[in-house]
């Protein structure tokens, strides 16, 4: 089998690329089409096996391997179909990519690795008229058409007799596409699809990685699969529990490639505010320590500052419904304020599936996302940068989470309820339980008030004391991270669920009160059990006010951790 084409990458591009597809075109026909063949490039060796777009890829970016000895392994090839293969390979996302970045005229210079495809043909192509005349466009009209299906539950073969209905009715000129496949593909080629990541139903981990052949949890036993509830029949096949991860990556070098978006993205560097007033993130203290801290991050003012968001929310807007679905969304701070929070600008991530909110469990969804910004900042990625029409090694950085209080729990692991659930001051915070409302009250705001501010000493207005106390002591990231290093994650619910009965049934074997059937007893007695209840949220070593003591309070150590620069 010909391998001189393995030689000349740099010198004839083209000629690489059709003898990489020719030999894998090959190898595919005389392995009689299987689902996936050994790859020979030189990161698998021969040792891994892939689907063959795959294969060609692998050829593309690592070259074939200088031992590679095709007699042994893939044999002689069968000519006779090898046309049909390289007709249907023409149409794989590594061709276009390969053309894009070294085949263009548009490139000033070759590009050190393959780049994303040429974005602004896409665009170019999408945008055209429905038909001559037409006002909606190709895209606009095919997601209109594709969110029918998803809304009203249309089948793939109701899709795609309603498109071949509407595509008689329109000029012959027009370029609906014809079925749910081309409607995929149009929508593939911008990365708006996602990655399907099989979820434990008890939210103990996400079959990937090693665990990605497993059929049931390997911590509390769950089926991967559906399990019926009436028959308790395994339906292999259908996930219990499905995340879907929006990869990131590809979509930070798809705003580089848009030429007008790769300058909207520098705005932040020319934009800084100049009388001490705080207009953009740019201006904030965050900003400014970034910048001092890692003045390499800081000189490319393309590197990208982000900002991450969560919260629960019904899908289904029926308030019988107890149904609760998480998105994770992105923010990239780069953007002028007008832009930054546009809707078009807010990249959904992650979508955590209910029926249940994942709670302190959301670590476990937030794996993938974690690992890809880990990779921005470690390794940083290469990207092609339209406007100034040069590749670039992008990173970033995550700044900050918004959240709600609730959300906050979830995220930092701090237990934001009880006598202590102010996160800011932690251990010291100051509340006082207001028995006839059955919660706390926190009066102490005073102590962030000028040690001389009139009303630290004004007893009528507020609790009938005198404030003498300085603020409390805000943890810097490093402090956090020593207070919760040395607690062991324990994901899933079904291990949480069990912990608590055990406690549960040791704390009613020593409590046990007799209920009364009277009306004043059993109001009695619900008070005991709501103080009760509220002393469960309240730890012993709460008791303490020094802010550096490993307190109960904290339920995990947070997945944010995993980042380089969270405890800076």
């Amino acid at each position: 089998m010909e391998t001189e084409w393995a030689h000349c990458k740099s010198s004839d591009p083209r000629g690489f690329y059709d003898g990489a597809r020719n030999f894998v075109t090959s190898i595919h026909a005389s392995k009689g089409y299987p689902k996936r063949i050994q790859c020979p490039c030189s990161g698998c060796i021969n040792i891994w096996s892939h689907p063959p777009n795959e294969v060609l890829d692998h050829m593309i970016s690592n070259g074939l391997y200088e031992g590679y000895n095709n007699c042994t392994i893939h044999g002689d090839p069968n000519t006779s179909v090898q046309q049909e293969m390289m007709e249907n390979m023409e149409n794989l996302e590594t061709y276009r990519m390969y053309r894009d970045a070294y085949l263009d005229d548009e490139f000033m210079e070759p590009a050190p690795a393959p780049l994303e495809p040429n974005v602004g043909n896409l665009v170019s192509e999408a945008e055209l008229p429905l038909y001559t005349g037409c006002p909606s466009t190709k895209m606009s009209a095919t997601i209109m058409f594709y969110k029918f299906k998803a809304t009203n539950s249309l089948s793939d073969s109701g899709y795609d007799e309603l498109l071949e209905m509407v595509r008689s009715l329109l000029p012959p000129d027009n370029i609906l596409p014809s079925s749910l496949y081309s409607t995929k593909k149009l929508l593939k080629a911008f990365d708006l699809g996602y990655e399907k990541i099989h979820a434990c139903v008890n939210d103990c981990c996400l079959f990937r990685k090693s665990l990605e052949q497993m059929e049931t949890c390997p911590k509390c036993g769950a089926s991967r699969w559906k399990v019926n509830k009436r028959t308790q029949k395994i339906e292999k096949g259908v996930p219990a529990k499905v995340l879907r991860y929006f990869p990131i990556i590809p979509r930070f070098r798809r705003m580089f490639k848009d030429s007008e978006k790769a300058e909207q993205l520098t705005w932040h560097h020319t934009h800084k505010s100049q009388d001490g007033k705080m207009r953009h993130p740019v201006d904030s203290l965050v900003w400014k320590k970034i910048d001092s801290k890692w003045p390499s991050f800081a000189e490319d003012p393309r590197n990208l500052r982000l900002g991450l968001s969560s919260d629960g929310f019904n899908p289904f807007g029926d308030l019988s419904s107890r149904y609760s679905c998480w998105p994770v969304i992105l923010v990239a701070y780069n953007l002028s304020p007008s832009l930054c929070m546009s809707n078009e600008h807010l990249m959904l991530t992650l979508l955590i599936p209910g029926p249940k909110q994942p709670g302190n469990d959301i670590d476990v969804y937030l794996e993938p996302l974690i690992e890809d910004l880990k990779e921005l900042w470690i390794n940083a990625i290469i990207a092609y940068d339209a406007f100034t029409k040069s590749a670039f090694n992008l990173k970033a950085i995550l700044m900050w989470t918004i959240n709600d209080f609730p959300a906050y729990r979830n995220l930092s692991g701090y237990s934001t309820k009880g006598k202590k659930a102010c996160p800011v001051c932690g251990v010291q915070t100051s509340s006082q339980w207001l028995p006839n409302r059955k919660k706390h009250a926190y009066m102490c705001h005073r102590r962030f008030l000028a040690h001389d501010h009139p009303y630290r000493h004004n007893k009528t207005w507020f609790n009938g004391t005198k404030e003498h106390r300085v603020r409390p002591r805000k943890l810097t990231g490093s402090e956090v991270f020593q207070v919760v290093k040395n607690i062991k994650n324990n994901w899933g619910k079904e291990a949480k669920r069990c912990t608590r009965k055990k406690e549960k049934k040791k704390v009613g074997s020593s409590n046990r009160r007799k209920r009364r059937r009277t009306e004043g007893k059993k109001s009695s007695v619900n008070e005991m059990e709501d103080d009760s209840i509220d002393n469960s949220d309240d730890d012993s070593d709460d008791d303490s006010e020094d802010p550096l003591k490993p307190s109960k309070r904290w339920k995990k150590k947070s997945m944010f951790f995993e980042l380089p620069y969270w405890e800076i």
